[in-house]
């Protein structure tokens, strides 16, 4: 064979990998898009199936972003409910919700304090620093229960850098009289706490025993410098619920 052909020959094979390559990728990049709207159509049937659209509707796409994540990573030991804590309400509201996963409903709607540096009636500013007296943003796993000067309180494993020192920092769930209704009435928003989110004493029980043992807990505020440093939300794939 003479070189000229080869030469040929060569460029051919050069030209139909680039075209493959190509190709491939162009396939990629559609199946990517397609899988990113197919998301997005799925989560905003659901959003509209709680019938309530007093939780952001980021908050909820966020939280089960983060939920197919860590469910995929095997990091989930009880799966079937997600807490959402929606701090971009006013705290006056019931901003706590518990969603069953499985059947997509709300099972559970509450009170919930932040912390007392975090703002007054709204929250504004959050802290992972210890003595902050500040909200965490972020994912938390539940842990186990134990009583002390709450009474009954939740452990948390704060699973990023925003919230990472959550064991160290003492930051529980627990009840406090500050976040009932009873003194949203005489004060016209809840207390606060320092640190930790704080749920209405009477309801502690029955909101605790829900959710420990491994479920997934979102606190949620729409901060910009939270969601660029989030491995949870920046490493998501867009898997199928």
């Amino acid at each position: 064979m003479k070189l000229k052909e080869v030469n040929k020959i060569g460029w051919l094979i050069v030209v139909f990998l680039f075209s493959f390559n190509a190709f491939s990728a162009h396939d990629s990049d559609s199946l990517s898009v397609s899988k990113i709207e197919n998301w997005k159509i799925s989560i905003e049937q659901k959003y509209e199936c709680l019938q309530d659209t007093t939780l952001s509707f980021e908050a909820y796409e966020e939280a089960l972003r983060g939920y197919t994540l860590l469910k995929s990573e095997e990091k989930l030991p009880s799966s079937k409910y997600i807490t959402i804590i929606d701090f971009s309400q006013h705290s006056s509201k019931k901003r706590l919700y518990i969603i069953n996963v499985t059947d997509n409903v709300i099972v559970k709607r509450s009170f919930c304090a932040h912390g007392k540096r975090t703002g007054n009636e709204l929250a504004k500013n959050f802290s992972n620093e210890e003595g902050s007296n500040m909200s965490s943003l972020g994912f938390y796993i539940t842990e186990d229960t134990y009583s002390g000067k709450f009474d009954l309180a939740l452990r948390l494993q704060g699973l990023e850098a925003s919230n990472n020192k959550a064991r160290s920092r003492g930051v529980v769930i627990h009840g406090a009289e500050y976040a009932t209704e009873d003194f949203l009435m005489e004060n016209g928003r809840l207390g606060r706490s320092l640190g930790c989110p704080a749920i209405p004493l009477n309801e502690a029980p029955e909101i605790i025993s829900c959710i420990k043992d491994g479920s997934l807990v979102y606190i949620y505020h729409p901060t910009k410098s939270y969601r660029r440093q989030s491995r949870i939300l920046r490493n998501y794939d867009f898997l199928e619920l």
